[in-house]
């Protein structure tokens, strides 16, 4: 007897996965928060760029706090003091981005001007490096889209601090959101898949053991009717056999003459 679990398991793909098919709507559910998000972000990238500076501080508190703890697992003084002023000064930057959230903007969003200039010209300068046999001129393209977006930032600046970390966040929020919904439009698609391969299997195997059964009882129906017509066919050369014998036997014997009369 053959049961499902004797095919294949259809389109395996690592439990990771496999648990995240089950999950696919509540990625795209994800992915749609992370749209609206970035929309309203968009709308208002004022408030945007005071929630990025607010997250920034965030993030410079904890790892303030980080260096202080650490601090106190180092033997040496030099590198213990070491650890502590680092650890003061990202308490101190972090509390300085909640006390004045647009003072931390302007300087983040000088530092990120400076950042894409620099990044954008050392792309430049590495793209014509590499011209032989390499696709040189995308690099060429990347650094020179950096550069004109940190030098219209610098440009711009102070009044670009009020809008640009906003703008970036909402468009990667924008940008994060689709993708997700992708991921989750595609894992629903293997749901679908997994699904079809799961009941083919399901009738395949359910078809084998139907086939089974119908060919057993076949050959059974068919096995009761040759022993029928074998018994038939014995039985009758025996009841001829036993009507020769019985003929030849009778006809051996003399019968007794009949008595006279006379007598």
């Amino acid at each position: 007897m053959t049961s499902s679990s004797d095919f294949r398991r259809p389109n395996n793909l690592g439990p990771g996965v496999e648990a995240l098919r089950a999950k696919w709507g509540w990625i795209v559910a994800l992915g749609t928060i992370y749209v609206l998000v970035g929309l309203i972000a968009l709308y208002s990238v004022v408030m945007a760029t005071v929630a990025s500076v607010f997250v920034v501080g965030i993030m410079m508190l904890i790892a303030g706090v980080a260096e202080v703890i650490n601090a106190f697992q180092v033997t040496s003084w030099g590198k213990f003091f070491l650890w502590i002023l680092l650890g003061v000064l990202y308490i101190l930057a972090g509390l300085v981005t909640f006390e004045n959230p647009l003072l931390a903007a302007a300087l983040l969003t000088l530092v990120l001007g400076a950042a894409l200039v620099a990044s954008g010209i050392l792309r430049i300068i590495l793209a014509f490096n590499m011209q032989e046999g390499t696709p040189w001129t995308a690099v060429v393209f990347s650094g020179v889209v950096t550069f004109l977006l940190g030098l219209i930032i610098l440009v711009h600046w102070p009044v670009s601090s009020l809008y640009i970390l906003g703008l970036f966040l909402g468009i990667d929020l924008v940008f994060a959101g689709v993708g997700w919904i992708g991921v989750g439009i595609g894992l629903k698609g293997l749901a679908y898949e997994a699904h079809q391969i799961a009941g083919h299997d399901a009738s395949r195997a359910k078809g084998y053991e139907a086939g089974q059964q119908a060919g057993h009882e076949a050959g059974h129906a068919e096995g009761y009717e040759a022993g029928q017509k074998a018994g038939h066919e014995a039985g009758r050369a025996e009841g001829y056999e036993a009507g020769r014998k019985a003929g030849r036997d009778e006809a051996m014997t003399t019968p007794e003459p009949p008595p006279s009369s006379e007598a």
